[in-house]
């Protein structure tokens, strides 16, 4: 794996604690109206534990599966990490998929739209987003910029062998969170992403 040509080539210290702090936040976590689970190629079996544990902690009746890229096995993403929720005792009936997002954005767009579609729109007060810890605040800027007035946490997914803490010291780790820090400017200039609202994002510090 390489990293993109612009990004920093050195990590200092000041730096890994910018992008600890900025980057790779940490949101409360408290009974919300759904899950919104990110479609993976890469990490799928990382999101779908996260999602399973706050199915199975009473954290979230509903999850939304948003993906509609195809992986190795011929699969949309979505019908995919559904079989896995499925297979792990998540009921078929309380998870909805969403097989047409390609990005990020598009996860929660259509997830939007999908959820007036059912008619459950109005009664989704508060999202729990699962996703890779690399793209932390991403998810929720995203969040932020299509979805503004929704109560929005996040439940990270880390698939490498080592803690979050300890991801300079990991080469992909390292590399995955270093991409994610170069989109945040460029996204927000193009309005991708929105800096994010404390009343509605409760970031632990």
């Amino acid at each position: 794996m390489t990293c993109a040509a612009n990004l920093p080539p050195k990590l200092t210290p000041q730096l890994i604690a910018e992008i600890n702090r900025y980057l790779l936040v940490r949101t409360e976590i408290r009974k919300a109206d759904l899950c919104l689970l990110f479609g993976s190629h890469k990490s799928a079996e990382a999101r779908v534990q996260v999602a399973v544990q706050l199915w199975r902690d009473g954290l979230v009746e509903r999850v939304l599966v948003s993906g509609g890229e195809c992986t190795e096995t011929g699969q949309c993403e979505a019908r995919e990490m559904g079989e896995a929720l499925v297979a792990l005792g998540v009921p078929k009936s309380h998870i909805i998929l969403e097989a047409r997002a390609t990005n990020t954005g598009e996860n929660v767009v259509f997830s939007v739209e999908l959820l007036k579609e059912l008619g459950i729109y109005d009664a989704i007060q508060s999202v729990i987003a699962v996703g890779s810890v690399s793209a932390s605040r991403r998810y929720l800027m995203t969040l932020e910029r299509y979805w503004p007035e929704v109560i929005k946490m996040l439940a990270s997914a880390n698939k490498y062998p080592v803690s979050v803490a300890d991801w300079p010291l990991h080469p992909g780790f390292a590399c995955e969170v270093l991409d994610e820090w170069g989109k945040i400017q460029p996204y927000l200039k193009i309005g991708y992403v929105r800096e994010l609202n404390p009343e509605t994002c409760p970031i632990i510090d």
